[in-house]
């Protein structure tokens, strides 16, 4: 009897293992091989540091702020900050119907009213009014959503990445981290300053007016020398003059 519930118990999870490779196949496809990530939950330390980088931003807050997390899955990262900050709004965007489903029966369990999960392509939504962007996106994706949040976000935003870095916004530290052993990275990062293009223009500014104001080489002209008058007719004069002196 004993045996056949272990047999039972393996069986078990033997088929909801199958079922969820499945998933992960057709999630796959059905993103577009690649375009967005399928639904990979964070876990281990590489998501403890990512809540508390998080924490972080949100302690020192003096104003309710709005935080998102762009393909949030089941919401394992804004769900536990979410409770420890009622002040604050928290928004799940997810494309996937099956975790985002999942992330709103946890909320709704868990009793939140300041969270919400919205089923939306991350790269058609505006996020020009977030305070704190958290995302887990695949390598491929990290540079066109980096330059549609370098082009969006506020100038005291936070971006904070899983993993893959982001193109186009100013990086601000990378956080060491792990995931099941292996040796991770976080990416922080803000918009970019205004100053570094302003110092580039400047630069360049000062390049052509100093191009203007070199002065223009003036070529001087050759100036000829004068001719001397023939020693000859001189000396035609000074015997002249004696010969007719001796006549006299």
């Amino acid at each position: 009897m004993f045996m056949q519930l272990i047999a039972w118990v393996a069986l078990f999870f033997g088929f909801a293992a199958i079922i969820y490779l499945i998933y992960q196949v057709y999630s796959y496809v059905r993103c577009g091989c690649g375009k967005y990530g399928p639904f990979v939950s964070s876990y281990g330390k590489i998501k403890m540091d990512m809540i508390a980088e998080a924490r972080a931003a949100l302690k020192n807050a003096k104003k309710p702020m709005k935080i998102t997390d762009l393909g949030c899955g089941s919401g394992v990262l804004l769900l536990p900050l979410a409770q420890e900050f009622p002040e604050h709004e928290f928004i799940g965007l997810e494309w996937d119907i099956v975790p985002l489903t999942m992330g709103k029966i946890k909320a709704k369990l868990a009793g939140l009213k300041n969270i919400k999960f919205v089923k939306g392509n991350y790269m058609k939504e505006s996020h020009a009014d977030m305070d704190v962007i958290m995302c887990y996106v695949l390598k491929v994706t990290g540079e066109p959503l980096g330059k549609k949040l370098a082009s969006e976000i506020k100038d005291t935003a936070v971006v904070i990445s899983e993993m893959f870095p982001l193109g186009h916004l100013e990086e601000v530290k990378q956080i060491k981290s792990s995931l099941a052993g292996v040796p991770e990275k976080i990416f922080v990062y803000k918009k970019p300053t205004a100053k570094i293009k302003t110092t580039a223009k400047t630069a360049s500014t000062k390049k052509s007016v100093a191009k203007k104001e070199t002065p223009k080489t003036v070529k001087k002209k050759a100036v000829k020398p004068v001719a001397k008058a023939p020693v000859r007719t001189t000396a035609k004069k000074v015997s002249t003059s004696k010969s007719q002196k001796k006549g006299a």
